[in-house]
């Protein structure tokens, strides 16, 4: 079975108001298609689609109510996971875990096969799977065998990072590149992070949807700087003066960020974050999909960026 764009074909997209999802939906809205949001939130007012998305509810997560959601879209754009494993600080209510999280994206391929969906595009993370002891990588590892399994064809696309649009990760390296007298980071061998444009990731999602082949890609930017130099020099770009960067045993990070965390009351860096960055895993060296460079974006953005610290929305899902 081969996937043929159609006009007004109609693609859902998990959280057409979320990060990613909100600037998928818009290129996808701007391409002609009909767009239908799988969410458990309200629509926000002011709506930034206007009221061309259609809301539908995941309900309980189980197959059945989801291929109800699902009944009658051509493709489906899932974005669908969970940053933390347990509930962040701050955080009130029920929370999703990444074991959770895992059976409800099985949920969701298994609904999209019910509901006769003919395409899958679906975001998972680079490098997954090479670190079974991080919840978040070996999920998504998980994810994606059973996107692979359910046969629709289907297309993986695995971000290290984001950045632009409030992307939490780069948006809090210069808050705090900004503010900080120093920028601890762990010690080890030197790495690298690949981040990719939110608006760049939104048109591989859009040309991902158009495809017919079943592929997984690294969806990544044109710049893999050294971490370490890209905090300095974040530093020079928006104060004058390289931020002064200190590498320190894990453990001390641990430490280190545990604190911050409960002074900001929010979570600045989950420990598979920081296990992640040390092992090199927000890296690709995979042929770019984006454009936008990070540096030059920075440059452009210096006057605002890192003015005040990022906050995760209150909700069980990211993305």
């Amino acid at each position: 079975m081969r996937w043929r764009v159609t006009a007004r074909a109609a693609v859902a997209v998990t959280g057409a108001w979320s990060y990613s999802g909100r600037v998928v939906a818009a290129r996808l809205l701007e391409r002609g298609y009909a767009v239908r949001s799988l969410t458990s939130r309200p629509v926000p007012d002011p709506d930034p689609h206007g009221g061309q998305v259609e809301a539908a509810p995941y309900g309980a997560f189980d197959v059945r109510s989801l291929a109800r959601s699902l009944r009658g879209v051509d493709a489906l754009y899932c974005g669908y996971w969970t940053r933390h494993d347990r509930p962040p600080i701050g955080h009130r209510g029920p929370w999703t875990s990444h074991q959770l999280a895992v059976e409800r994206s099985r949920a969701l391929a298994a609904a999209a096969v019910e509901a006769g969906v003919r395409r899958l595009v679906w975001t998972s993370i680079a490098n997954p799977g090479l670190d079974p002891d991080l919840p978040y990588y070996a999920g998504k590892a998980a994810v994606e065998a059973s996107v692979r399994s359910c046969g629709i064809p289907y297309a993986i696309l695995r971000p290290a990072c984001f950045f632009g649009g409030g992307g939490i990760l780069v948006e809090n390296i210069a808050w705090a590149a900004r503010r900080m007298p120093v920028v601890p980071i762990p010690a080890g061998p030197a790495y690298r992070i690949r981040p990719i444009h939110v608006d760049d990731f939104a048109q591989a999602v859009v040309a991902a949807i158009e495809s017919s082949d079943s592929f997984a890609r690294d969806a990544t930017g044109p710049e893999r700087p050294e971490f370490g130099a890209f905090v300095r020099q974040t530093g020079l770009a928006l104060t004058g003066r390289p931020a002064r960067v200190v590498r320190l045993p894990m453990a001390a990070c641990r430490g280190l960020y545990a604190a911050a965390s409960l002074c900001l009351r929010e979570t600045v860096l989950t420990s598979d974050e920081l296990v992640g960055l040390a092992r090199n895993r927000l890296d690709s060296t995979a042929e770019p999909m984006g454009r936008i460079e990070l540096s030059a974006w920075v440059r452009a953005n210096a006057a605002a960026l890192g003015r005040a610290f990022v906050r995760e929305p209150r909700r069980t899902m990211t993305r």
